[in-house]
C-alpha cells in the first residue's frame, strides 16, 4: 500500500479557501464598491451547475479560490537513549491566537511554501494532490509568489523529494488516492468516524464561506486544524495496516498523541481541541 517507509518529518495539512470577491471585481469589471458576498454571488453565477434554487453556490475553479487558512501538525520521532517518542506540533497560518478577523493570502501561502521547501517535510493530505496542491500553486501565481526551493524537483522518483507527483513519489502522500474509487471513494469525516475517531466537531465545509463573511476567521481555523487532526488518525492507522510501524509503536504512539493533545488542550483559546477530546472519548 506504502512504497517507502516513513519519513522524518511529515506535516499533514490541509486548507480553507472562499470565493475570491477581490478577483472577480477585477473578472468582472465589477463597480470598486461592490460588496464581498455580491461579488461571490457574480463568481456563482459563472460557475457550471449553478442553479438559484437548487445549486447556488456551486464549487468554484481553484484559481478564483482564495485561500483563507492553512492549518498542518507536525510528526517527528525523537530517541531518549533506545526510548522511542513521537513528539508532535499543531500550526496554522494565521497563527492563533489570531491578531486579526481577516487573514493575507499572499502571506500564508508564502510562508507555507517557504517552510516546506527549508524544511523538506513529508507532507501528507487528504485530497491534497488534486485539490489541496492545486490551489496552493494556482493562488500562489495569483499572489505573484516565489517558491523555488518547494519547485525543485529530481530527474527521476527516486532521487529526491518530488512534491508534485504523488503517484510515483510518497514525498507528498494523498490518503485519498489510496481509497479512490470512483462513486465508492470516501469522505475524510465518515472514515474518520467508521475508524472511531470524532471527525468533525462543530463546522463542516460547506460553513466556511458564511463564516468567513462573518468575520468568524478563528472558527475556520480551528476547523482547519480539526481536519489535520483527523487527516493523522487516518495515516496513522493505515501505517500500521501496511506494517510500517509494529504493533508496539502503534499503540505507544497513540499514547504519545493523547498526551500531546491533553497538553494542547490547556493552553489557552484551544477550546476545538478540548471537544475533539471529549467526542473521541465518548465514542
Amino acid at each position: 500500500m506504502l512504497k517507502g517507509e516513513i519519513h522524518d518529518p511529515v506535516w499533514f495539512f490541509d486548507l480553507e479557501w472562499v470565493p475570491d470577491a477581490a478577483g472577480a471585481i477585477r473578472l468582472f469589471d465589477l463597480p470598486a464598491d461592490t460588496t464581498e458576498l455580491a461579488a461571490m454571488q457574480r463568481l456563482w453565477q459563472e460557475t457550471n451547475g449553478y442553479d438559484a434554487e437548487n445549486m447556488p453556490r456551486p464549487f468554484v475553479k481553484y484559481i478564483f479560490s482564495r485561500v483563507v487558512s492553512i492549518a498542518f501538525l507536525s510528526r517527528r520521532v525523537t530517541y531518549d537513549g533506545p526510548d522511542r517518542k513521537v513528539e508532535f506540533g499543531l500550526h496554522s497560518l494565521p497563527k492563533l491566537p489570531l491578531a486579526a478577523d481577516r487573514s493575507d493570502e499572499g502571506e500564508i501561502i508564502s510562508d507555507f511554501l517557504h517552510y516546506v521547501g527549508v524544511r523538506n517535510p513529508q507532507l501528507v493530505g487528504f485530497n491534497s494532490a488534486e485539490s489541496d496542491l492545486q490551489v496552493l500553486i494556482q493562488r500562489a501565481l495569483v499572489n505573484d509568489i516565489r517558491a523555488e526551493a518547494f519547485s525543485e524537483r529530481p530527474n527521476k522518483p527516486w532521487e529526491g523529494r518530488d512534491y508534485f507527483d504523488s503517484r510515483n513519489s510518497e514525498a507528498h502522500l494523498d490518503l485519498l488516492q489510496r481509497f479512490s474509487r470512483g462513486a465508492m471513494t470516501p469522505r475524510l469525516n465518515d472514515l474518520s468516524r467508521l475508524c472511531g475517531f470524532p471527525g468533525k466537531i462543530d463546522v463542516d465545509g460547506a460553513q466556511v464561506v458564511d463564516l468567513w463573511l462573518d468575520g468568524k476567521l478563528r472558527e475556520i481555523v480551528e476547523y482547519n486544524q480539526i481536519d489535520t487532526l483527523n487527516t493523522y488518525l487516518i495515516w496513522l492507522r493505515v501505517v500500521n495496516f501496511a506494517g510500517k510501524i509494529s504493533e508496539e509503536e502503534y499503540i505507544n504512539e497513540q499514547d504519545d498523541f493523547r498526551e500531546f493533545l491533553e497538553a494542547e488542550a490547556e493552553k489557552g483559546e484551544r477550546d476545538h481541541i478540548v471537544r475533539f477530546l471529549e467526542k473521541w472519548d465518548s465514542l
